[in-house]
């Protein structure tokens, strides 16, 4: 199974157990959900149908080490990536910000500029 077919799906979320979950509490977690959708019970449900596929393969992935050893691999890279992203984000943000308290700046400047100056007209016509 390629990594990117992995990571379509997080199967800790489909069956609703931690990333650090051991193979019988995982089991448990499969029985569970499978009672609940599985196709017997759900005659004519596709939802039910292909969420019993989905945890069935997440039964399979995460009860076989070398699997969920590279499904664990893909969802760190993908953190990874989603964090590289954010932070992206949050840097073009912080440069929007940045460059909107200098313009900022720049006008109160202008505009104290231009206060002195009227200040000056209106102080030579008086004279």
């Amino acid at each position: 199974m390629f990594p990117e077919q992995l990571s379509k799906i997080n199967y800790y979320e489909v069956l609703g157990v931690g990333t650090d979950a051991a193979e019988p509490e995982i089991r448990r977690a499969y029985r569970k959900k499978a009672l609940l959708c599985h196709p017997d019970k759900n005659p004519g449900n596709p939802k039910a149908t292909e969420l019993f596929h989905d945890i069935t393969k997440a039964l399979e992935i995460l009860t076989d080490t070398d699997a969920r050893e590279a499904f664990d691999q893909t969802i760190r890279s993908d953190e990874e990536l989603r964090w590289k992203q954010l932070e992206k984000e949050g840097n073009k943000w912080r440069a929007r910000v940045a460059q909107r308290e200098r313009d900022e700046q720049i006008l109160r400047e202008m505009n104290e500029r231009l206060v002195h100056m009227v200040d000056d007209l209106l102080n030579d016509d008086d004279e």
